[in-house]
């Protein structure tokens, strides 16, 4: 791993920690990315971010649980490999998307166990309607992305290329 890459898996880690995950988790994820094999041992991963064994022990199976990690077996090998997991893109943010709606829940569960009705009662429902009409809106526009994401793809790359000349 050269400085930059080992650079961009540290600034990976430290952004992970903004989304409330641990440093470790963004630096494993941002190891795999940058890493050339396609899929990484136990003790690749260990040795190349000089972790302890439960630290990537704990992590793996974080990632894995949360569906960026797939932990692969290769034909002839005890080993566990891991790679990005390759689900659909969509499917990372519907399970944000069901934080959003089980908040939406607790705040209406919450607004309606009270007694009064005052400018909170208005904010609840407001901050509530909000979430629910959030989540709706993303999942359309995960299901435009699945319909014509090559499109898209096409549309960003070209934009992409343009800026760079």
């Amino acid at each position: 791993m050269d400085k930059r890459q080992l650079d961009y898996i540290e600034e990976n880690g430290i952004f992970f920690e903004t989304l409330g995950m641990t440093r470790m988790a963004g630096r494993v994820f941002g190891y795999l990315i940058v890493s050339d094999k396609k899929e990484a041992s136990f003790d690749d991963i260990r040795l190349a971010l000089k972790a302890s064994k439960g630290s990537i022990s704990g992590t793996t199976k974080q990632l894995i649980n949360i569906g960026f990690l797939q932990p692969v077996s290769l034909p002839g090998d005890r080993k566990t490999y891991f790679r990005l997991n390759k689900i659909e893109v969509g499917k990372i943010l519907e399970a944000r998307i069901q934080m959003f709606d089980k908040f939406s829940e607790m705040i209406s569960k919450g607004d309606n166990l009270r007694n009064s009705e005052d400018e909170q009662t208005e904010w609840l429902k407001e901050i509530s309607t909000f979430y629910d009409w959030v989540g709706d809106e993303i999942r359309e526009i995960i299901k435009k992305w699945e319909r014509e994401k090559e499109k898209i793809i096409d549309n960003y790359e070209n934009k992409s290329k343009k800026q760079k000349s």
